[in-house]
């Protein structure tokens, strides 16, 4: 199909499964190092079992993890603040950030530091301004159960460079608000009337569709559908 000019087109009747969990592949591992002595570090890779979370079943998941490595820890959830309290019993140690990863020297399992899975945007220290925690200076972090907020429906064949996303992405057709909770159901459809991308003078032939969080990560639909319909219009640039 040659489309002609001044044709445009709408993402419209969007019904998409809210079908992940708190903790997915993408975001599943929390960067671990303790300080065994003065220039010695003993560094894990803490993979949190992927799941469903709340407050207490993630600070209960953080401690039984610690607890497997052969350390002491003490992990509070304070339901008020929303936050979690991580402690190790003898031992300083601190969680790297994203940052750090992408250079500090590691001496643990190896990783990919182009894609780290990381977990820190569950978990962010958010009360203390030094990295390195112990009992007298726990870590505390705010947690945040929420890992994609928004959905982006991409598409390179009708992607035409006319946006750009967070990641300097140009085949984004469509943002989506999560705005449903697990196991239900989120609707979006086309209520403004120039919310159309422009697609003059593209032929298509086949047509494909990626579902991602702002990251760039497959949203993880565990054998669930979506759908949503495309409108192809003809604008009358005299009106």
């Amino acid at each position: 199909m040659f489309m002609p000019d001044n044709t445009v087109f709408y993402i419209d009747d969007v019904v998409i499964p809210h079908s992940w969990y708190t903790v997915e592949d993408f975001n599943s591992k929390l960067y671990l190092s303790i300080f065994v002595s003065a220039n010695g570090r003993d560094q894990h890779i803490i993979e949190l079992s992927k799941q469903l979370y709340n407050g207490s079943t993630l600070a209960a998941e953080i401690a039984s993890k610690i607890t497997a490595i052969g350390y002491t820890p003490t992990v509070i959830y304070n339901a008020s603040k929303q936050t979690i309290s991580v402690s190790l019993d003898f031992f300083d140690f601190e969680f790297l950030t994203d940052d750090e990863l992408r250079l500090v020297t590691w001496t643990g399992i190896s990783y990919d530091k182009n894609n780290l899975q990381s977990a820190n945007g569950l978990i962010k220290n958010t009360e203390n301004t030094s990295t390195i925690h112990n009992t007298e200076n726990p870590f505390v972090s705010f947690i945040d159960l929420q890992p994609i907020r928004n959905i982006y429906i991409k598409s390179p064949n009708l992607g035409n460079s006319n946006t750009l996303g967070s990641r300097g992405e140009c085949d984004i057709i469509k943002k989506v608000p999560v705005t449903a909770d697990f196991n239900q159901m989120i609707f979006d459809n086309s209520l403004i009337t120039n919310d159309f991308l422009d697609c003059s003078r593209l032929t298509l032939r086949t047509l494909e569709f990626r579902l991602t969080d702002s990251a760039g990560n497959d949203i993880p639909f565990h054998g669930s559908y979506c759908s949503f319909s495309i409108i192809f219009d003809k604008m009358n640039r005299n009106t």
